[in-house]
């Protein structure tokens, strides 16, 4: 596997893309740094795990949506505070908002099915995600320390 600092510029002239290699959650890949002079491997959550974390958070949720709201929230909370200090490394800051994105849509579905038809609407939700934040995704490991 070709793979480091000259990996993309030989793998543009063989008419390719560079390789990629899945590692401890993470996918790695051939990138450059902010000003485009150096090389940096950067890391994006892998495409097999993101969508193994949502469904495993959409199955718990499926089983646990009776649960009363104020505990639901407090291990919604808790689960996210875990995906994001695991997850949230340098570069990785769009897979991990993504993520909580697709919770909150996941909220939305499943709390809308605790009561009567159609009883949760997205005004209602905001108001409760404004009352009762969830943690913002945040880079929480710096993998390159500045210059």
């Amino acid at each position: 596997m070709e793979f480091g600092r000259f990996a993309v510029e030989h793998a543009a002239s063989k008419g390719e893309t560079a390789e990629t290699f899945d590692f401890l959650g993470f996918t790695h890949y051939c990138g450059r740094s902010r000003d485009g002079k150096r090389f940096r491997m950067k890391r994006l959550t892998a495409r097999k795990k993101f969508v193994a974390k949502l469904h495993a958070f959409k199955e718990w949720l499926m089983k646990s949506r009776t649960m009363k709201t104020s505990d639901l929230w407090e291990t919604v909370k808790a689960k996210l505070r875990g995906h994001f200090g695991y997850y949230g490394v340098t570069d990785n800051f769009p897979s991990i908002s993504r993520f909580g994105y697709k919770v909150r849509q996941l909220l939305f579905k499943w709390l809308n099915r605790r009561g009567k038809r159609g009883c949760l609407n997205w005004d209602k939700i905001s108001a409760m995600l404004n009352r009762f934040p969830l943690p913002n995704p945040r880079i929480m490991v710096s993998m390159f320390k500045p210059l």
